[in-house]
């Protein structure tokens, strides 16, 4: 009979032996190192510098000092020794260290494959599909000192991974995974038609609503559709048919089936930037220093900036022109302050410009043009009763001053029109006598008549006597002056008054 056993080579107490208690003692050692063998670490080549009485370690690779050519055994610290144990294929030991089991294979020890069972069944019956089944109240899943973490995977993305909740055996949600890696919430009646409920897209995130969402009519203090950092901003249902805006408890706005009206002034790039800004789809708003296109402008209100280039302003509207203003009617340099006002018709082509000047002396002198084939015409002046009379002038063949100007000193009256027509009358004009005879007639002396206005070239002159017996005669007449006569039938020795018109033009 062997002196030790075959398994653990634990001593027999032989025959007779003497001091029995010696081999008892060392079985006893044997079985107190090994039954639940429990280990500090097993990476350490050289004992710890202080060990203390019964430390067990698993002997590293490369073992030197005191456990040197001990790799791989099981190193037991006693009164002032190290023993080594060798160990036997199949012991198990668990490493401290690591938290972990390990198994020696007959030449190394390695981790321990965790046991594994092919059905579990706790307080019910497991099977093939349902392999791990539990019957409780609940079911407790916990953190060991940090988080805790259930996973449910799936071989593919078409494969559905996911929670099924039943009523009776019978599904009735589902959330998870379902046939796809969007994250879906499902709903069933009946346990057969599921309808989508929520869907998030794995790729951006997305939150869907397939079937649509129903909240709350909610109320201005605390709206149905709000915001979690903000409980009094979000969207109402007011009344029927009506959806309400509502921020810091106030309702803004409410759009219905038949109106939106909005309760507070409108901004951002949907409106108008500017008084004059003419952005397609924009929405027209009034300000209070420049209207709408200039329109609507408080009283003492301005237009704005004065134009640069009356030439450049093609929008409908109106503006303030100042000193500086380019392309404007030809008036004195600095006096170019005034209004212009632009209406601009279809296509951006039809346009048409007024400017009004302002005056020192209170006359309105307003001047208008057209644009066609985009090439500014030239300003023509507009005649109203405060220009229609006044100084005649003329520009270019063009008239730029009154219509009609009417005047008149010690040689006469004048007349003069803007399409540069002259007539100049004097009724002041006599001859001392007509007694001269000339043949069978008779004749006064030279009479001279110094125009009121001067000619461009000479008039065509007429006249008539006070006298039913004479007439007047007229040498040829120059610009400036004419040479008249009266010639009589009879000899009239008493002055015969005259009254003389010269016709003609003055430019």
């Amino acid at each position: 009979m062997s002196d030790v056993s075959p398994i653990l080579a634990l001593p027999y107490i032989q025959a007779a032996q003497a001091q029995k208690h010696v081999t008892h003692n060392e079985a006893i050692r044997l079985l107190d190192l090994l039954v639940q063998l429990t280990v500090a670490d097993r990476n350490r080549s050289a004992p710890p510098a202080t060990p203390a009485v019964g430390d067990r370690h698993i002997v590293a690779a490369g073992a030197t000092g005191d456990w040197a050519g001990q790799s791989g055994r099981i190193a037991l610290r006693e009164t002032g020794v190290w023993s080594f144990i060798v160990p036997l294929q199949g012991w198990r030991a668990r490493v401290l260290a690591e938290a972990v089991d390990v198994v020696f294979d007959g030449s190394n020890w390695s981790v321990a494959v965790p046991v594994q069972v092919p059905q579990l069944g706790i307080n019910t019956s497991a099977d093939a599909i349902n392999r791990l089944a539990v019957s409780a109240a609940a079911t407790l899943l916990t953190h060991e000192g940090a988080g805790h973490q259930v996973k449910v995977n799936k071989a593919a993305a078409t494969d559905t991974a996911s929670l099924l909740f039943q009523t009776n055996w019978s599904g009735r949600a589902e959330i998870g995974l379902a046939g796809s890696d969007d994250l879906s919430v499902k709903v069933s009646a009946n346990g057969s038609s599921f309808s989508d409920a929520l869907r998030v897209d794995a790729a951006t995130g997305v939150v869907q609503l397939p079937a649509g969402a129903a909240v709350a009519d909610g109320t201005a203090a605390l709206p149905g559709l709000r915001f979690s950092a903000d409980a009094d901003t979000g969207l109402r249902r007011p009344g029927a048919n009506q959806i309400g805006m509502v921020t810091g408890g106030v309702q803004r706005a409410v759009l219905s089936t038949t109106a939106l009206q909005v309760d507070l002034p409108v901004t951002g790039t949907a409106v108008q930037a500017s008084s004059h800004d003419a952005t397609a789809g924009r929405l027209a708003r009034a300000f209070a220093t420049g209207g709408l296109f200039g329109w609507g402008v408080a009283q003492g209100g301005a237009l704005g900036t004065a134009v640069a280039d009356a030439n450049a302003v093609v929008v409908t509207g109106l503006y303030a022109t100042g000193s500086a203003t380019a392309n404007l009617p030809a008036v004195p340099a600095g006096t170019q302050i005034g209004l212009l006002e632009v209406f601009a018709g279809s296509g951006g082509d039809a346009l048409h410009q007024r400017w009004t000047a302002n005056s020192a002396n209170g006359n309105v002198r307003a001047w208008q043009r057209r644009s066609t084939g985009g090439v500014w015409q030239a300003w023509a002046l507009i005649y109203n009763q405060s220009n229609l009379l006044g100084p005649v002038s003329t520009a270019g063949g063009q008239p730029t001053g009154a219509v009609i100007e009417r005047g008149s000193n010690a040689n006469g009256e004048f007349l003069r029109l803007a399409d540069g027509t002259l007539i100049c009358t004097r009724s002041g004009l006599s001859a001392a006598s007509v007694s001269t005879a000339l043949g069978a007639v008779f004749r006064s002396a030279d009479i001279a008549w110094t125009f009121p206005q001067a000619f461009a070239a000479a008039p065509v002159v007429s006249g008539q006597a006070d006298d039913s017996d004479a007439w007047m005669t007229a040498a040829a007449p120059g610009t400036a002056a004419v040479t008249l006569r009266l010639v009589s039938a009879v000899s009239k020795a008493a002055a015969v008054g005259l009254r003389v018109t010269a016709t003609g033009r003055w430019l």
